[in-house]
This record gives C-alpha cells, structure tokens and sequence, in this order.
C-alpha cells in the first residue's frame, strides 16, 4: 500500500516537517529525500520529503504542487546527518537540509540527475579520528597522500577540506600528481552552475575525491570512507551566519553515520580536536622534526626606549644582519591602515562610524577612513565636526605606519607592505610588514627573519581562544622562519610563548586545557550564546532582559546563565546587540531547558534572536 502523505521540511526557521497529501496520480512515486514545490503560507517554496505515512492528524491538508526531479536529491545518510545537524545547532531541519545543498537545489526549478549505478562495497572498519600533528609541513602531504591512497583502494571516496579558497589550487595540484581521476572542487566563489556541475558528478560517483571549503563538508561522496580537515584550528571552519556550525562537529556526525575515517591535520590544532584525540591510544600520529631555527623572545619590559620606536634594539640588530645576508625580513603586525583613531586635539571628538559607533582606521594608501566592522569608507575630514578647528590628530599604529618607520630605518633596503588591500605579493622586497593576510604565502616568501611586533594586543583580546590562536600563529611563523623568530612582548613568562620556545606541545595543551577545565570551558562545557539584535538599544537590552529572566527563572541544576551583557561588537550597521550565554556540560541538555522557553518567548517587532553553539 502506497503512503499517502508525505512528510515535507523548508528551508525557514519554523519547526517541521508538515504534511502534504500526495496525488493519487504520485503515489509510490514520492521518496524521502525528493525536492517538491509546495504551497506555505502566501506562497510556493521548496521543500524537502523527509518521510512519508498513510495517515495524517489534521481533517484537511494542502496537496504537493509538484515534485520537481525524477529521483531523490538527498539520500538516506544526508537526511540523517541533516536531521542531526539541526538537533545540535538548533536550527529547524529544513534549514539544515539547505545550508547542506548547492543554490540550483534551493530554487523551484527541476535538475538533471541520475542516481549511481548500485554498487556493492566492502563493510568499512570502525571509524577513527586521528590528529595528525605535522610539526614540519614537509611531512603533512606524503603522510596525508598515503591515506588517501589506501581508502581509494578500498574503493572509497576522500573529502579534503581547506579553510580558504586560496589553497585549493595546491591541493588539487598534489592529488592531480597521483592520477587518481576526475577531482571535485566546492568553495563559495564558483557561481551556481559550476556548484552543481561538481555537486552532481560527485552525487552521482563520477568523482571519488572532493576538495573544497567549508561548506563541502556536506558533498555527497558516496560511500565516503576518509574525511580529512586541513589546518583544523582555523576559525574559518566555524560558519558566521545562522547556523553557526562547525566543521569539526559535522565532520564527526558523517564519521558516525556513514562510518568514515576522520583526519585533522594541523600544525598546531585546536584545543577540541587535541583533547578529543587524547581520548583513544592511538588518537594523535605526531610527524615530529625539531625546528632548526632559532627562537628569541625580547622583553620590552626592560628596554629603556620602549616607548619611542616599534621596533626594539634587538630586532633592529636582527633586520641589519638578514639584509647583510642578503635574506628577507617579514615583520608581523596585525592591524590595517595607518592609524587607529582620529581625535580633535582641541575639544576631544572622536571619529566614529555612525553604524558602528566604532573608531575610523586610517588608511593613508586610500586617503580615507575605513569602519574596521562594517568596511564602509568616508572621506578624511578636513576640520573637526565638533568645534570646527583644524586639531585633528592621529593615534594608534597600523601596518602603513610600520611601514613607514622601517622604510625611514632602513633606507638602503626595499620595504614594502602586505594586507588584503594589496594587489601584488612583493615578491621582490627585502622587508614585508604584513597582517594576517600574508600567511598563505609564507612558504613562497621563504622569509629568513620573521618578527612578531605586537603580540600582547593577540594575547589579551577578550576570547577565551586566544592563546590557542597566538600558539597555532607562532608555531607557523616558527615553521616559517629559516633562521629565526623574534617576537616582541611585556609578558615573556607567558606559557604559550614558553611553549613555543621550547617546542612543547604537550605542554600547552596541558596548561590550556587545565584552564578550559577550571573555568568551565569547551570542550569540558559548552556554550550557548543566545543573542538578540536591533534599531533601538533600549528595546534589544530590555528584550534580552526579558529572556534572561525566563531562562534563569526555571535554570536546571548543573547549568549556569550570565546576564545579559552588550555583545563584543555591540554595535553593527546600525544594529544594537546583546548577548547571553548559558553553560551546561553537554549540547542536548542545554537545547532541553533553552528551546522550550525561547519557542514561548514573543519577540517584540525588530528584534531577531540567533542562537551559537560554541562560539
């Protein structure tokens, strides 16, 4: 007997699935997994049949208006992973299901597809997750290449994920060497149609391998048998918009559905992915080769003239001796622009972005003023908008500023400057200043010297992350450096400077994890940022009062909720944001007390909530 409703998710923030009744002239045609045009509210959407029944609790349901593709876009194992998914992150399933299809799948219109050709696989192993911790990039890709080799030869598929788009070309290049067919490529800058062409060939087994950003993790290699998760520690795996998932927690989901393999292969990897490898005896593979360079921490603390140049006596020795050498200089100061602020020397008016209420950063290659949180740009004022005089001064360092002061330094060297704004790798430099930007290619620029100017203003941002992300950046820049890493600091004592002096790994992940347990911190606790955002101040931090009540009111035991508190950013495009974080030792239990309540809670209009597991 055919189901005569089916079961149907869309891809909007509203609890499902709903009922459809299923035309007589369709029964027995629908499956789980089919993409259907459906009648919702006011109008026609796209929705997803995640099962089907022959009965149905309401007296009258709207019929499928159509079902779009002759064979089901979604199998068995993505529909489970979706619906895993959103149990986890908090979103409804068909949001689920749409962060986990290409665009084409999201759209009303039918699609060319056939299903493989059946095919009988032997049963895997269990599934393991390994770390695999290169402490020298050479021995990542022979190691990496091996396993990959072996789970094709089992007649598996391989997804390879790399947090930007820039690597791709080098991934693919090192696979393409081995002659192992048709490669898949995803990632955010391919348009539509490209995105469904690899899509496709993957879905329909045409390509074994995928290579692709964040959003790949979802790629249905079929049957997938290794799942590897290059430079795991970066925060670009962790997606920014709603919902907030991470690909380490999907990547760990497919492993248990489909009983992949799982590698994270890092230099320095994230605390989460080294205490969960600690888990098993065989959980991290270390390619150990001792860095040959040398390592100086300078103490500015004692440098008597530390308050008049960026660059100390040391490091100013350091560059003299590499340009004698005839080697090349990275100098690392994460900041843009020139300057920070801009303030009136007469009345005190600060420059801020209207939206952002957030100083203006100088940029004096552009000749104006940048929002370093919404990147709008305004002219440079000529007088102060306050009292009209012609004080205005610049305050704060950027790297067009260090540039300057090093080009004034070293006058017989050629000094040029690194950041997103620049076009063109100087290739040809002496000298770099860059920002974070110039990461990438640090290996093409083989620097002799690499010096960390301001490491303090990493170490100190308010993110109980940031010496894990200080260790992992000093670890590459270590790896990168052929002669030697200086790093300028206040605080020399610090245990993740020490461990990168020393090399010790273990060590830092001891200290690091020793906090996270103490202050109750992933991965021992998880976080449940609960976050509301608009117009007007006085309506969001009332509104967030108002949900702050109702969680603490009926709080469990084992669960602790702060007050609410103005967001790190507080103020985005013209949007007031408040924040309210809630602990608990596990994700369901968290989910148990918060979504209950939250479903009851009216929102006043103007006023959207997100929720971020683990931010």
């Amino acid at each position: 007997m055919n189901d005569t409703f089916a079961q149907v998710v869309v891809g909007l923030p509203v609890e499902g699935p709903f009922d459809y009744l299923i035309p007589e002239s369709l029964r027995g045609a629908v499956k789980p997994g089919h993409r259907v045009a459906v009648s919702f509210g006011p109008r026609q959407t796209v929705g997803f049949v995640v099962g089907t029944t022959a009965r149905c609790s309401f007296p009258r349901v709207k019929p499928l208006a159509a079902v779009l593709d002759p064979v089901p876009a979604l199998d068995g194992r993505t529909l489970r992973l979706t619906r895993s998914f959103a149990d986890y992150y908090g979103c409804s399933w068909g949001e689920a299901i749409h962060a986990a299809v290409p665009e084409v799948l999201r759209r009303k219109k039918p699609v060319d597809m056939t299903l493989p050709v059946a095919q009988t696989f032997p049963v895997p192993d269990p599934a393991r997750t390994t770390l695999v911790l290169d402490q020298s990039p050479d021995k990542r890709w022979p190691a990496l290449l091996e396993k990959i080799g072996r789970t094709l030869d089992k007649g598996m598929g391989v997804l390879v994920l790399v947090p930007e788009v820039s690597l791709i070309d080098g991934v693919c290049s090192r696979l393409k060497d081995k002659g192992w067919g048709e490669i898949c490529i995803l990632d955010k800058e391919l348009s539509a149609g490209e995105e469904w062409e690899h899509w496709r060939a993957a879905k329909e087994s045409r390509a074994r391998i995928v290579v692709g950003t964040r959003s790949a993790v979802f790629a249905p290699v079929t049957p997938l048998g290794l799942i590897i998760v290059t430079d795991e520690e970066n925060a670009a795996y962790k997606q920014e918009q709603s919902p907030f998932y991470h690909v380490r927690d999907v990547a760990r989901m497919r492993s248990k559905i489909e009983g992949a393999d799982v590698i994270y292969a890092s230099s320095a990897p994230s605390a989460e992915a080294w205490h969960e490898a600690g888990k098993t005896p065989a959980g991290r593979e270390i390619l150990e080769q001792p860095c040959g360079n040398e390592i100086v921490i300078v103490d500015q603390t004692y440098d008597k003239f530390r308050g008049k140049a960026f660059l100390s006596y040391p490091l100013q020795d350091s560059i003299r001796k590499t340009l004698e050498a005839k080697g090349r200089t990275v100098l690392f100061f994460n900041r843009r622009g020139f300057s920070t602020m801009t303030r009136c020397g007469q009345c005190g008016f600060e420059v801020k972005c209207e939206r952002c209420d957030a100083h203006l950063t100088y940029m004096y290659a552009l000749k104006n003023l940048v929002c370093p949180r919404c990147e709008k740009a305004v002219e440079m004022p000529r007088i102060c908008p306050g009292c009209r005089s012609q004080y205005l001064r610049y305050t704060g360092s950027g790297v067009e500023k260090i540039e300057s002061e090093v080009a004034r330094l070293y006058p017989q060297a050629k000094v040029a400057r690194y950041d997103r704004e620049t076009k063109a790798l100087p290739e040809s430099a002496d000298i770099i200043v860059a920002t974070q930007a110039v990461m990438k290619y640090l290996d093409k620029l083989s620097p002799s010297l690499v010096g960390v100017l301001a490491v303090d203003t990493e170490l100190s941002r308010v993110d109980f992350r940031s010496a894990q992300r200080v260790f992992s950046l000093l670890v590459r820049l270590r790896q990168q450096a052929r002669k030697q890493l200086l790093i300028q600091t206040y605080d020399a004592k610090n245990y993740c400077l020490t461990a990168v002096r020393k090399w010790d790994f273990a060590g830092f992940y001891r200290k690091e994890l020793g906090f996270r347990k103490e202050l109750g911190l992933p991965p021992y606790w998880h976080i449940l940022a609960v976050s509301l955002r608009g117009g007007s101040e006085a309506s969001v931090g009332g509104q967030a009062q108002a949900v702050y009540e109702k969680l603490f009111a009926e709080k469990p035991k084992g669960m602790e909720i702060s007050e609410p508190q103005p967001d790190l950013t507080p103020k985005l495009r013209g949007k007031y944001r408040f924040t309210i974080m809630v602990k608990g030792k596990s994700v369901p239990g968290l989910w148990v007390h918060v979504k209950p309540l939250l479903r009851k809670f009216r929102k006043k209009s103007g006023v959207v909530l997100t929720l971020n597991v683990d931010p």
